[in-house]
Order: structure tokens, then C-alpha cells, then sequence
């Protein structure tokens, strides 16, 4: 496999935010909930974002893994795809369905994803992999996905 992940503590989520978000400045312009986020504040609110989640759902953590090296992560809980990201340099066609795969295998055949709605790059491309937005409510700008 091109690709493979390996599940990994929380501690080590940070760093893997980090690489996935490097020289991704249209992430932090165009899809952050703050406009004119830096890389650090970038990383710090996703950090955030997932720290308040752990303390409602157990989340269970992994690193995306390319020729032996980090190149993003992903997060979930329950039925649900929480948070992800793919190092810039990373985001190829074959690499973005190889990570899919890595993804769908640790989920239950229609697990959830959940996304601010301001996020349409990443519901686009989940719903290029087959997923199909189910609700989307306007309360919180949160978009729901199911495979």
C-alpha cells in the first residue's frame, strides 16, 4: 500500500497538524473559522476545536503515513469522521482515495463526516469519494456527510 496510518496518542497531533496545514495559506484565508488566521493560530484553533470534542466523545487519533513519512492525520469517534488534513504537497488524486480507504477502514460501512459549511473544500472532496451531504444545520454552520 501507497499509503498506510497508524493510530497514535493525542500528543502527537499536534506536529501532524503542523505538516498538514504548512503552506496551505487559502486553508487559513479561505476555509478557517477566523479570517486572516496564521499558520500557528491555524493550527492552535484546530487543536482547539478537537480538544473541546475529546472532552464530550472518546477520539481515537492517527497519523497518515507516505513512503515512511508523516503526512497528515485523522480523527474520529463513534460513527463519525471528525477532523482531517493532507500536507499540501500531498493532496494527489491517488493519494487523497488511498487516504479514503485508510479512513473508511477504521469506520463502520456509513459513517458520518462533520464540517463547517465554510469548509467546501473538504465537503467537496468528501463528496467526491461517494459521501452525500444529510443536513446541514444553519444554528451551528455545520454540514453533515454520510458514506
Amino acid at each position: 500500500k501507497m499509503i498506510t496510518h497508524k493510530k497514535i496518542s493525542k500528543t502527537e497531533l499536534p506536529k501532524l497538524v503542523a505538516i498538514s496545514y504548512e503552506k496551505d495559506q487559502e486553508l487559513f484565508d479561505k476555509y478557517h473559522q477566523i479570517p486572516n488566521t496564521s499558520f500557528p493560530e491555524a493550527v492552535l484553533s484546530t487543536l482547539d476545536i478537537i480538544d473541546d470534542a475529546s472532552k464530550s466523545f472518546k477520539l481515537s487519533y492517527y497519523k497518515l503515513i507516505y513512503k515512511k513519512q508523516p503526512i497528515g492525520y485523522f480523527v474520529i469517534f463513534g460513527e463519525y469522521l471528525y477532523s482531517f488534513a493532507i500536507g499540501v504537497n500531498f493532496r494527489k488524486k491517488e493519494v487523497l482515495s488511498r487516504w479514503f480507504e485508510n479512513v473508511k477502514s477504521e469506520l463502520p460501512p456509513h459513517f458520518k463526516a462533520i464540517l463547517y459549511e465554510n469548509n467546501t473544500r473538504a465537503i467537496k472532496h468528501l463528496e467526491r469519494q461517494g459521501m452525500k451531504i444529510i443536513d446541514h444545520d444553519k444554528e451551528t454552520n455545520i454540514i453533515t456527510l454520510q458514506n
